[in-house]
């Protein structure tokens, strides 16, 4: 492509969504379902915003999923490695597809949830006073750490070359290594050098917020990276 264009970016985004319109109806029906059916028989709207806490975390997997779906699945990475985009452009609807439309299809979600659940519940809370119990969605660290997740779940979709369960399993195991090395290391520290270790958890607030936040833009630019380099080629 000779230029950027946003055009395209929007062109592109109603391929997908009109192509992948069952996929994503499907995952919308299936988070709706399972809020209200877990909030129908606990007869507790404030049981669906716990759980939509829990969905919205790791929702973001099914979310990246199908995003590559059509760079992935046999039947239409043939057609999409046709598809007049640049790799800018495409990484940008795949990042609206994560950093927006996602996070806002799980608050509609949850609010159509409870609405469901209203008269099944067994407390006399009014609509919009439950609501307050989702206010979580609109808190930024929330969103920072779904966002780590959902830039982790693009990379290992955009890097994973044929099982994704395989490579899931094995980025899951090798961060449950990470916390174990680095708690390890931190318990060394704390006993061999206790004043090192006090200073370095004193840093101010502000360090440690930039340093939260920058993990999704690394794993975004990360996933950019293996976007260009793989393209089509699982």
């Amino acid at each position: 492509m000779s230029r950027y264009s946003l055009s395209r970016v929007a062109q592109y985004a109603r391929y997908h969504y009109v192509s992948q319109s069952r996929n994503y109806i499907s995952l919308v029906l299936t988070i709706v379902a399972i809020l209200a059916i877990v909030g129908i028989l606990n007869r507790s709207v404030i049981t669906v915003a716990d759980v939509s806490m829990a969905m919205y975390l790791f929702g973001t997997i099914a979310q990246a999923v199908r995003t590559t779906y059509t760079m992935r699945n046999r039947a239409t990475k043939v057609l999409e490695s046709v598809v007049p985009v640049s790799n800018g452009e495409r990484f940008t609807f795949m990042l609206f597809n994560l950093a927006v439309v996602f996070p806002v299809t799980m608050v509609l979600s949850s609010i159509v949830a409870m609405a469901i659940v209203m008269p099944f519940n067994y407390a006399d809370i009014p609509f919009m006073t439950a609501l307050d119990y989702m206010s979580f969605y609109l808190q930024w660290p929330t969103y920072v750490l779904v966002q780590l997740l959902a830039s982790a779940s693009l990379l290992i979709n955009l890097l994973a070359r044929r099982s994704l369960f395989i490579a899931y399993l094995g980025a899951f195991v090798g961060a449950i290594l990470f916390l174990s090395i680095t708690g390890r290391v931190g318990v060394e520290l704390y006993i061999n050098n206790e004043e090192t270790f006090i200073n370095m958890l004193s840093m101010p607030e502000y360090v440690g917020r930039i340093l939260f936040c920058s993990l999704p833009v690394i794993f975004y630019a990360l996933a950019y990276w293996a976007l260009c380099k793989r393209q089509v080629k699982w």
